[in-house]
């Protein structure tokens, strides 16, 4: 199965869309991806990529996730593609079944949670600009 049939796929067995920013960013090489690591930021490739509920919603550690699924507004359709300190704080981004002028992406500390940008573009420029600027 190629990328794109398993992105389809995704999207099919989701019933959400995923963005074209997003979209092209999940169809970079190993590579391509690893370069956007830096100070202790780890981006996701396509299979990692999961909901919060999957990547987080039983971390009970420090910080502790476990009741994110209780505060974040429809956390099924949030889904994480970066993690910042092994797991200190995710970055989720917010998919919805129909085309959307912007797809929330969320900055997620334990159990709190803030849109650090509109959309996946705009969350990399902030990233690249100033790491600081999408951190809660």
């Amino acid at each position: 199965m190629t990328l794109d049939e398993e992105l389809d796929l995704f999207q099919s067995r989701n019933q959400l869309l995923i963005p074209g920013d997003l979209r092209s960013y999940l169809k970079l090489t190993d590579e391509e991806i690893d370069a956007y690591n830096k100070d202790m930021f780890a981006f996701f490739k396509f299979p990692e990529f999961k909901s919060v509920k999957e990547v987080v919603g039983d971390y009970g550690g420090i910080p502790d996730y476990r009741n994110i699924v209780n505060t974040l507004p429809l956390h099924e359709n949030c889904f994480v593609f970066a993690e910042y300190s092994i797991y200190v704080m995710v970055f989720a981004i917010r998919l919805y079944a129909h085309d959307s002028n912007k797809n929330e992406v969320y900055a997620i500390c334990g159990c709190a949670y803030e849109v650090v940008a509109n959309s996946f573009d705009e969350f990399i420029a902030r990233y690249r600009e100033d790491i600081g600027n999408v951190f809660i």
